[in-house]
């Protein structure tokens, strides 16, 4: 149950939550980059990297898109969870196993 004082937030929290995702999948790619840049050799170890950045760009615009949909009052259409969401929930777990292989290797 949200106060009156909640009212309107949902919007502002739901829009820190995508940006921080964003970021840390870009933080990724940047950690990835510096690692296997270092190495002066261009691998497909770079693969992550790309992939890292393709899923921090849609994770910043379809959260822009989410956080714009929650301000309208009333919402145009329900905002549960669907296909992209989890889509770009899945990249991330894959985007976290390919680093950590990448890592190792």
């Amino acid at each position: 149950m949200t106060s009156p004082s909640d009212a309107g937030l949902q919007a502002e929290r739901t829009g820190l939550a995508w940006s921080r995702t964003s970021l840390g999948v870009a933080a990724n790619a940047a950690l990835l980059a510096v690692r296997e840049l270092s190495h002066a050799q261009l691998t497909l170890a770079l693969l992550p990297t790309g992939l890292a950045v393709v899923i921090a760009i849609a994770t910043a615009v379809y959260g822009r898109r989410r956080t714009r949909a929650l301000r309208l009052a009333p919402l145009p259409h329900p905002v549960a969870a669907r296909g992209p969401v989890l889509l770009l929930g899945w990249s991330v777990v894959a985007l976290a196993v390919l680093s950590g292989v990448a890592v190792i290797l």
